[in-house]
């Protein structure tokens, strides 16, 4: 069983400091039978470079071009973060509440029901909320395009005792919140829930109006109705004993706020961009400053939410996280010192971790030719 967005590398770095060579970095991805592969490397908060290798569709003979579209898979908990953290600047509530005060249910471990889950602790992945995958394989180990169950159903079938997919021991861990960290993505997928509650939108809506639209992501979007689909390249896997690729159809899960956003390196450039320059995108104040640096504050010092710390080999730190899902990689970096930053998408599935450090230094360490 291949389980989504459990693959976070810890990364050693090459610096900021040069562009890929493109026939190295040809020749490594189809060592690492990468179908398609897009990458975007931004500095002083403009897109430096662009790459796009490969295929979007190899039956088709399609290839990867400025407005293919991939699955973004667990990269997409950052954009999650920047909407519920836009709530958070304008007052909606505060990162140590207790979620029941926003909720329309009842939330709480049950092996610990006086313990409160709070915003901070799902930010951090400290909320002693589990992956039941045995119920949650059904929409992770094979694609189905998009979900048929809406969030609010879905998050009440899950955490609330009545709910049908309830239980207690696989859906919490057995320690309080707070006690330790574990990656979630029904805790993430929960904060999409509480974008709803907090904002009035559904939380596809309020990333278009608030997120999307102000940084001219007018192709992304949670659900593949809301984008071109002629665009989105196919997930594939490859066969090493049948050296085959398998096109395993597009993607789309109930917990979509946990990494279902679809788009090309360009338009996620833009959220970057903006990330990285105190929320400003184009002289307009997208995401509040200090919104961003609760978050990912420039003093690292203060710790960290929903990204992760990564060291390079010079010593310098960096601000990433990494995605996989069903046929589909990916990675977003960037240094709050330098605000230089990196995305890649790909159509193809990296199982190790040496493999993502192979193709991030292969990123950062040739000249562009």
């Amino acid at each position: 069983m291949k389980l989504r967005a459990r693959i976070l590398i810890v990364c050693i770095l090459l610096p900021f400091i040069a562009y890929p060579q493109k026939p190295l970095l040809d020749s490594l991805l189809a060592d690492k039978h990468i179908a398609g592969f897009e990458a975007v490397i931004i500095d002083k908060g403009k897109i430096a470079w662009t790459g796009y290798y490969g295929y979007q569709n190899l039956e088709k003979k399609i290839p990867v071009g400025p407005n293919t579209i991939f699955e973004a898979a667990s990269t997409s908990k950052t954009v999650t973060a920047a909407a519920i953290m836009q709530l958070y600047a304008a007052g909606k509530f505060k990162l140590d509440d207790d979620v029941n005060k926003y909720l329309d249910f009842h939330l709480a471990n049950p092996a610990f029901p006086d313990k409160p889950i709070t915003f901070r602790q799902l930010l951090r992945h400290r909320a002693a909320i589990d992956d039941n995958v045995d119920y949650l394989h059904i929409f992770w180990d094979s694609n189905h395009g998009d979900p048929t169950i809406p969030l609010p159903v879905f998050i009440k079938g899950y955490f609330t005792p009545q709910g049908k997919h309830y239980d207690k021991e696989k859906n919490f861990y057995n320690y309080p919140p707070g006690a330790k960290a574990n990656y979630s993505n029904m805790g993430i997928a929960l904060l999409g829930y509480l974008v709803e509650r907090l904002s009035g939108q559904d939380f596809n809506t309020y990333c278009k109006t608030h997120l999307f639209r102000p940084l001219d992501m007018q192709n992304t979007g949670w659900f593949l109705h809301d984008i071109d689909s002629n665009q989105v390249a196919m997930p594939y896997r490859y066969s090493d004993s049948l050296n085959t690729y398998t096109p395993l159809g597009y993607g789309g899960f109930p917990d979509y706020p946990a990494g279902g956003l679809h788009t090309n390196v360009s338009q996620f450039a833009h959220f970057l961009i903006a990330w990285t320059n105190q929320g400003i995108y184009q002289n307009k104040p997208v995401i509040d400053s200090n919104a961003i640096q609760a978050l990912t504050p420039d003093d690292f010092n203060l710790g960290f939410h929903t990204w992760f710390q990564f060291a390079t080999n010079k010593g310098g730190i960096l601000y990433c996280h990494t995605g996989s899902a069903i046929g589909v990689s990916s990675f977003i970096s960037y240094s709050p010192a330098s605000k230089k930053g990196m995305i890649f998408l790909c159509n193809g599935e990296l199982e190790n971790a040496q493999a993502w450090k192979d193709i991030i230094n292969t990123l950062y360490a040739q000249p562009l030719k």
